[in-house]
């Protein structure tokens, strides 16, 4: 094998870097491999563990409530993050956890909106200046006091919903994003292996 990547190949074989094993349960460039449980056995790839660790870990930094830094700043560095994680993982099933990730990513969003604007009538500026309608204003009027913000989490998401936070605070539609991407990756794996298998016929 080493003699015909490196003869007929060309390429320089790192021996410390370099294993033959099984592609199931694989990783490589930050990917796992494995094979969906159906007659023709199909594989897939996902990100691997470490790297979604690692993942959940930057977006606690850069939604800790305590940073101190504009909303603006804020998404906008979150927004840069998820782009690029995306995008690079885009070839990868992971639609799933994707969505349970998003709805925390958007829990964390909120948090941070009710620590960032501080007092009662700062939050209800904001609110209102949000579109947020009177009535709830009105219902969680002892709420808006309130710094315990997994406890407000749920009438939070009720105020602040999923569009507001994309179409009025420019967060990053998640769900969709990697929707696009991977449509986008399958199918220039698509066009190439026709394009291989037009070569070789």
């Amino acid at each position: 094998m080493i003699r015909f990547l490196e003869n007929k190949m060309k390429l320089k074989v790192n021996m410390e870097k370099t294993e033959a094993r099984r592609a199931v349960g694989s990783s490589f460039l930050g990917f796992t491999f494995t094979t969906i449980k159906s007659k023709n056995g199909l594989g897939y790839c996902k990100p691997k563990q470490k790297k979604i660790e690692k993942f959940e870990q930057r977006i606690r930094e850069i939604t800790k409530r305590n940073r101190g830094v504009s909303a603006e700043r804020m998404i906008s560095e979150l927004n840069s993050y998820l782009r690029g994680w995306i995008n690079y993982y885009a070839r990868g099933y992971f639609k799933k956890w994707l969505e349970g990730k998003a709805q925390w990513i958007r829990r964390r969003v909120r948090q941070y909106l009710w620590k960032l604007w501080k007092k009662k009538d700062a939050r209800k500026k904001h609110l209102r200046e949000l579109g947020v309608p009177e009535w709830w204003i009105c219902k969680y009027r002892k709420g808006l006091s309130c710094n315990r913000y997994w406890r407000m989490s749920n009438a939070l998401r009720s105020a602040i919903t999923n569009d507001i936070l994309q179409e009025k605070l420019g967060l990053l539609n998640i769900e969709e994003y990697y929707r696009v991407k991977h449509n986008e990756r399958m199918e220039m794996d698509r066009t190439y292996n026709s394009q291989q298998k037009f070569v070789f016929i």
